[in-house]
């Protein structure tokens, strides 16, 4: 049970600084928390970490991994409707509000840090009652709801990026970027797909930690282009979209597709370009590998903020943005083939991808904590 991990920190507390991380929903949320997390006891070896998540995406799987203490909580989403789900996730949420409040009057954490998703809600609720400080990372330009309700109380918002203009900040700021995993070996042992060139490159395809089905249909077409030019693609698809795709390219040279990838790290370093979406952790792993990035931003991602991520990437030179149309095929492939085709731009673009890399965020997100704690903030 995954809440006998948070009830063993109440049985053998000793004195050390406490920091309850939480973080759920999806991988733009989870591995910026992870990052941080991990600097956080490289930092200083005697914190005690908790982290406050869900079970619908692969946190207790990775805080198991790395030793960390978790507690899970039962929330969902709230839509912004009304309607008798809307009723059920409110009680939830008064619930989760209740059961971490419980928890925190038992076992005060010195602080709380949270990256964002439905249930960092329930957690800032019983912080802010409470009176612990919280911290809070925001990815993307546009601030999510959670964030945004909690952000005038909060110690200081960290941002992944700039915040589009019309949706300005709450409260206290500093840009630090989007923290990501650091780079601990080089792949030269990994297997690698049979048949698969390493010293062509590829052209990497991603959607998403749970990929990207519209995005995958609309590249289809230009997908088959690519490969019959004689270029290889890697295409991670998500589970809805893995047996489709496959069908379509099975035997297809060149090709080779995924359902997805426990380490996206191998395949970042030997592609020459990524096409994906713009969520903000994507993002920041390809200006870490230093990729040219054709964007393809979620049309119905919550605040239209992958566009304007997308944007921002698109202003600093490194990503050229492409719209979900009618034409995207079209659009995608003529990106891709000026990229491709020009190697000053490629190597321009690269440069300038490598210069926005966020490979201090986790360390400066981490020293300003501890910082102030130490100062007694």
């Amino acid at each position: 049970n995954p809440s006998e991990y948070f009830n063993a920190v109440s049985q053998t507390g000793n004195g050390h600084m406490k920091i309850a991380i939480t973080a759920g929903g999806t991988g733009g949320h989870i591995f910026p928390a992870l990052a941080v997390a991990l600097e956080l006891r490289r930092m200083k070896r005697d914190v005690d970490l908790v982290w406050i998540g869900t079970t619908r995406s692969r946190e207790v799987e990775l805080c198991r991994e790395h030793g960390i203490k978790i507690e899970v909580l039962d929330v969902v989403g709230i839509s912004s409707w009304f309607s008798l789900s809307t009723i059920r996730a409110m009680i939830k949420y008064l619930q989760a509000s209740f059961v971490v409040r419980s928890r925190f009057n038992k076992d005060r954490p010195d602080m709380v840090i949270a990256f964002g998703g439905y249930v960092c809600a329930p957690v800032l609720r019983a912080a802010k009652a409470a009176g612990i400080p919280y911290y809070i990372h925001e990815q993307n330009s546009v601030m999510g709801r959670v964030n945004r309700a909690f952000s005038a109380k909060a110690a200081c918002t960290f941002l992944g990026c700039p915040l589009a203009a019309e949706k300005p900040a709450v409260g206290v700021t500093r840009l630090v970027g989007t923290p990501i995993r650091q780079l601990n070996r080089n792949y030269d042992m990994f297997t690698y797909p049979e048949e698969f060139d390493r010293s062509k490159g590829a052209i990497l395809i991603c959607g998403g930690s749970q990929g990207a089905v519209s995005m995958n249909d609309a590249l289809v077409s230009a997908v088959r282009r690519f490969a019959g030019s004689g270029r290889q693609i890697i295409w991670q698809t998500g589970k809805v979209s893995f047996a489709k795709i496959s069908c379509l390219f099975a035997g297809v040279k060149g090709v080779f597709v995924f359902e997805s990838m426990a380490d996206m790290y191998p395949y970042y370093m030997v592609a020459t370009l990524l096409v994906c979406r713009s969520g903000a952790s994507t993002l920041a792993e390809a200006a870490f590998f230093g990729l040219p990035c054709v964007m393809i931003p979620l049309p119905w991602s919550a605040g239209n903020h992958q566009w304007y991520n997308a944007g921002h990437a698109e202003t600093q030179g490194w990503g050229i943005r492409v719209a979900q149309d009618q034409n995207c095929a079209d659009n995608t492939e003529k990106a891709v083939s000026r990229i491709l085709n020009d190697k000053s731009l490629d190597a321009a673009m690269s440069a300038k991808a490598m210069a926005a890399s966020p490979d201090k965020a986790a360390t400066l997100i981490a020293s300003a904590i501890l910082e102030k704690e130490i100062a007694g903030a």
